[in-house]
Order: C-alpha cells, then sequence, then structure tokens
C-alpha cells in the first residue's frame, strides 16, 4: 500500500460515497479475478488506435444541406442557452463545452486533432511513454494506470490496464469510505455486503441502520438513522470528511477530469443482467423525459446526466448541493442528479467498474410522483419506456393566476387544457345553436403557430355575427348546465361580452357591419366557414388566417413575444405591428425553472409541440 500523505491539508478534493441500493438490496464491489485491482477489462488497442489516428492526415468532409442546417442549430441551441445566462450571475454550464467540441470536431475534423491539449490525454499510460513530474500533474489520490495491450490477457481480458504502484499518494484507506444506507437490508444480506468489501479493501465502513440496529463489528461504524427523517435528511446528516469512496479507477477519473463532479460504473443484478445505467435528462414544458444512452464519451467513460447505479461524488458538492428534504428512495437520486444538472456540474459512468445489486431500477409513477412534485413536471417519459402523467393538484402547479405565470413561464399543460376546454364550451354553444363565430387576435394566432392555444396567452377571443349577439347573451345559462364556474359580463350592449372563468376570461365581441370573414372569399366557398384544427377540434377561423394575422400583426409575426401586457413596445414597434424585437422574450424570474420562456427559441414551433425533438 502507498504511504501516506503528511498532512491531509495539502487535499484539495472531498469525497463521499453511496451505496446505491435497489429493492433494498446492496452491492458489493467488483474487482476482476485480482482483489487487489479495481477494474474489468478495457477495450483492447483503444490508446493504440487514438494515437495513430491523431497522426493521420483527415481532410474535413462534404456536409449536405441537411447535416448543415443540423448543426447550425444545435450551435443556436448553445447559443441561446450561452444568451440566457450572459451579464448574470450564472454557473457555467460544463456541458457546453462538450457540444461545442463535438460540434467543432463535425465541422473540421483535422482541427480537432490540432487543437491545443494535453502532453498525453489519455486514461491511462503506455509502458513506454514518458511521463510528466509529479508536479505537472496536479495532487492524486491514487496511482495512475497502465496499458498493457490487447494480447496481455487474451482471451477474456480481466487484465490490460493494470494500476502502477507509486508512493507519492496517500493510503486509499484515508481517502475512502463505503456508506450503506441498510435500514432495510437482513443481516444476512449486510454481512454479505461487509465481507465483499473487506476482500477488496482495507477502508472506513459506516452502515446506517434503523433504531435499535447498531451491533459492535471490527472497523464497522453503525449509526442509527432518526425514523422521522427522510432518507435525504439522514444522509445529510451524515456526510463525512473522509474524501473518497468505490474503486481506484474512479477515483482516478475524478482526479483526470476537472469538470467532472461525479463518476458512477454499471451493475449486474441477482440474474446475471448487466446494465451500465447512463440516463440523458431533459426537462421542459412541465415534462422530463430520461433516456439509456450517451452522446460524448472520455477515458473510457460516458458523460451522463443522472446515474441509475452506485456513483461516487465529492463531500464539497454534496454539501453545496445537498439532498432535498423530505425525499426518499430513488426520488432522492432522481432529484439531486436534476440540481447537479442544473448547477452546471458533469458526471460520468465507466463500464469497466461494475457493481452487484440485488435487481436494476425500477420506479413507479409513486416513485415518480415526488420528483414530479419538486421539479413540476405534469408528464415523465421513463428509462423504461413509461409514460407517467400527474394531475395539476398532485404536483402542485397552480392556474390561479395567469396573468402572473406568463410574465416568465409556459403556461401549465393542465392550465392550457383548461382553457381549451373553455373554448370547446363555446364553440359546443354556436355548433348547438347554428351560430357564426370565428377566433381572432391571439386566439386564431394560437391555431396558425400551434394549433393550440398559445401558452403565453390568458384570454380567449371569439368574433361573432351582431345580429346574433342576443343568443349569446344566453351563454351564461348554458355553462351553468354544464357546471361550469364562470359569469358572464356585458361590456358594451349587443357588441362585447365577457365571460369570466375561475382563472381565464373570453371574449366575445361583434364588428358592426362585418357579420364574417367570409365574404372575402369567392362566392362559392362562402357557405363553408374556414376551420383549424385547434387542439384535436377543427374549429372557426378567419377565412384566410395567415393573411389575417399577418396584416393584424405585422412584420415576422410568426416569431413569438410574451404577451402584449407584460411587455412595454415603443411607438416605432407599434407601427410594425406591435413588438420592439419579434423573437425575444422577458428575461425569466427564476432562470432555474424548466418552463421559462427565455429558455426556448423565439421562432418556431416544436420546440413547444415537440419538446424533446432534435433537430
Amino acid at each position: 500500500m502507498a504511504t501516506e500523505k503528511s498532512s491531509s491539508n495539502s487535499r484539495k478534493w472531498f469525497f463521499f460515497a453511496i451505496a446505491l441500493v435497489t429493492l433494498s438490496l446492496p452491492f458489493y464491489l467488483y474487482g476482476g479475478l485480482d482483489v487487489g485491482r479495481a477494474t474489468m477489462a478495457a477495450a483492447g488497442g483503444a490508446a493504440g488506435a487514438a494515437a495513430a489516428w491523431r497522426s493521420t492526415s483527415c481532410p474535413a468532409p462534404e456536409l449536405d444541406l441537411d447535416r448543415r442546417r443540423s448543426l447550425a442549430a444545435a450551435l443556436r441551441e448553445v447559443e441561446r442557452e450561452v444568451a440566457e445566462v450572459a451579464g448574470t450571475k450564472a454557473v457555467v454550464d460544463s456541458k457546453w463545452v462538450l457540444r461545442l467540441e463535438s460540434l467543432a470536431s463535425q465541422l473540421d475534423p483535422q482541427g480537432a486533432l490540432d487543437k491545443p491539449h494535453k502532453a498525453w490525454d489519455f486514461s491511462a499510460w503506455l509502458p513506454d511513454k514518458p511521463r510528466p513530474d509529479a508536479s505537472a500533474q496536479g495532487e492524486r489520490h491514487v496511482c495512475p494506470e497502465v496499458y498493457l495491450g490487447n494480447k496481455y490477457d487474451w482471451p477474456l481480458y480481466q487484465h490490460g490496464m493494470e494500476q502502477e504502484e507509486c508512493h507519492d499518494v496517500p493510503s486509499f484507506g484515508s481517502v475512502l469510505t463505503a456508506v450503506l444506507p441498510a435500514k432495510s437490508w437482513p443481516d444476512d444480506v449486510l454481512q454479505l455486503v461487509l465481507v465483499q468489501i473487506r476482500k477488496l479493501y482495507e477502508i472506513p465502513v459506516v452502515v446506517l441502520v434503523q433504531k435499535g440496529g447498531a451491533r459492535a463489528v471490527s472497523q464497522v461504524s453503525f449509526v442509527e438513522m432518526d425514523s422521522s427523517l427522510s432518507d435525504a435528511e439522514n444522509l445529510n446528516r451524515y456526510i463525512l470528511t473522509t474524501p473518497f469512496s468505490s474503486l481506484e479507477r474512479l477515483v482516478r477519473v475524478l482526479d483526470d477530469l476537472d469538470h467532472v463532479q461525479v463518476a458512477g460504473g454499471a451493475a449486474r443484478d441477482a440474474q446475471g443482467h448487466w446494465s451500465h445505467g447512463c440516463l440523458q435528462q431533459h426537462m421542459a414544458n412541465y415534462q422530463a423525459k430520461y433516456t439509456m444512452g450517451y452522446y460524448h464519451s472520455k477515458y473510457e467513460c460516458m458523460y451522463c446526466d443522472d446515474l441509475l447505479t452506485p456513483f461516487v461524488t465529492t463531500t464539497k458538492l454534496l454539501r453545496s448541493l445537498a439532498f432535498s428534504a423530505g425525499l426518499s428512495g430513488q426520488a432522492l437520486y432522481r432529484d439531486w442528479f436534476a440540481k447537479v444538472r442544473g448547477a452546471g456540474h458533469l458526471a460520468v459512468l465507466c463500464p469497466d467498474v461494475m457493481f452487484f445489486v440485488g435487481d436494476h431500477v425500477n420506479m413507479t409513477a409513486d416513485d415518480w410522483l415526488p420528483v414530479a412534485r419538486r421539479w413540476a413536471l405534469q408528464k415523465v417519459q421513463a428509462f423504461d419506456g413509461r409514460e407517467h402523467l400527474f394531475s395539476c393538484e398532485s404536483v402542485g402547479i397552480s392556474c390561479r393566476n395567469p396573468l402572473g405565470i406568463i410574465q416568465s413561464y409556459l403556461l401549465p399543460p393542465c392550465c392550457v387544457e383548461e382553457m381549451e376546454e373553455l373554448i370547446g364550451y363555446l364553440v359546443s354553444y354556436a355548433e348547438q345553436n347554428h351560430l357564426d363565430y370565428e377566433l381572432h387576435a391571439g386566439s386564431v394566432l394560437g391555431a396558425i403557430k400551434l394549433g393550440q392555444y398559445l401558452p403565453w396567452d390568458f384570454d380567449t377571443d371569439i368574433v361573432v355575427n351582431c345580429h346574433q349577439f342576443n343568443k349569446w347573451m344566453q351563454i351564461d345559462a348554458y355553462l351553468k348546465t354544464r357546471r361550469i364556474k364562470c359569469k358572464m359580463k356585458v361590456r358594451k350592449k349587443n357588441v362585447y361580452l365577457q365571460v369570466f372563468c375561475p382563472h381565464f376570461f373570453l371574449e366575445i365581441v361583434c364588428h358592426e357591419g362585418v357579420n364574417n370573414s367570409r365574404i372575402h372569399l369567392p362566392a362559392e366557398y362562402r357557405d363553408i366557414p374556414t376551420q383549424a384544427l385547434y387542439s384535436g377540434r377543427w374549429v372557426n377561423v378567419r377565412s384566410n388566417p395567415g393573411l389575417y394575422c399577418r396584416n393584424a400583426m405585422g412584420l415576422e409575426v410568426l416569431r413569438h413575444a410574451a404577451h402584449w401586457r407584460t411587455l412595454k413596445t415603443s411607438k416605432e414597434a407599434k407601427a410594425r405591428g406591435g413588438y420592439d424585437d419579434p423573437g425575444t422574450w422577458n428575461k425569466c424570474k427564476d432562470p432555474s425553472h424548466h418552463s421559462c420562456l427565455d429558455k426556448y427559441p423565439g421562432d418556431g414551433n416544436l420546440p413547444f409541440t415537440q419538446p424533446f425533438l432534435r433537430p
């Protein structure tokens, strides 16, 4: 074992391990055939192939139009995310670097190879590769690895990436602690875990158990968890100062990759099923999508937004981003990783490190509900392909003040649905009574742009036939039969009325002398109103809705802007149609919220109707 440094004050990082447990069954650390080693086989020939690639000249490829557009769209997305926090106090998202580097590499592969980089930017050294001085490598907590080639342990490849002997790192027991949240583990399972850890490492072990479960075991500290607290609160209370947990490989990755704050390994369950457990997570429009897989890698590790397997992180990070009080089980980890991503940090998963678990993570709708509450999510597309839907009430979303919401955020889908239901009552009333009507103003704009209610609007506008206005005055009685708590208020007799509902209002107006826009259609088409598909239902709109919107709302009408009641405009802007800079939004009050309007492009409808679609 390497000798310990004389002073712990020289350490820059502190690490804390969480033994991730699925279905209350633990993992134990796996080190291949030799218990002194921490990793499984790495892919043969990777370093040599990469070196050969770097020495090859690579002309820039011809990019077709679709590929150029895709790259340009990706660049604009990064630019928008950067612009969102430009000039404000914010953490720079480490993922921007990965995405920009990937885009640059695709545009100019040779330039990517020629960019400045470390003299040896790989996870392991080659045996004959000269090494820099220890002072140039920075502080290390484990010895480096050397790659002995793809013939070293043919054909099973349990070895090849081997840890070297060194004497300038602290003892592993001083930088590694295993923390086992074992409050529901059977005694035989806990005993198995402790035995397996002892086979591999001489490290401190802390076991969190139920009250009365403490016992005397050599080199094991039992801590009784407070039953009145959640798993998150108990873990936050017992964050230790021992730097690392898990295998040396993960420690080494955290040493080598400054921008990475969390490192995990793959898992094999009791049935022999292996999974890497690397997730990409995206939240938008009150929805979350979790996808198994990765876009980028480094040092044979996948960059991930979330991990379903045991992981290592720093004590510093856990203290700055503590587990959210009240959460337990898998919700605790989904929430914490979302906070890690929100703070701009990166996680990796190294699939050559394998943990044994009782079973892989499985989350039901009840398991997801605390995450949905914490992040205001109405829909979760889970990593197992299942989709979980939650009501506004169940996740704490209110539609009480829509104008206040759209100052900064999209209206939640349930609020949009509430307004569309009210519009549906108006349409049904008109159809049952053979009344002329047409959506106009912002309502017809929503039909044109999104095929639904604009999620930055807060009222509905319809224009009706003045000769039929008396019939519209009776809509109050119709709504009562539908048990809708809305009240009608006449603003101008036979011209303008409003219907006030608990959260929204509807405006019904007639234009004297102009009963409907069908007079502008050719005579043979005037008997049939123009209809647009609006939230799955065909509704009457202006005879030429696109022309109406362009003439009524001016230049760049297909671009988006905040509601006029939330936005000040200049006289010149009003002359152009009403907006100083179409395609921009108000600054969001809470930039961390996934549904801030300024997180969305000011143009196009797919980011709203298909929030997880990528160009």
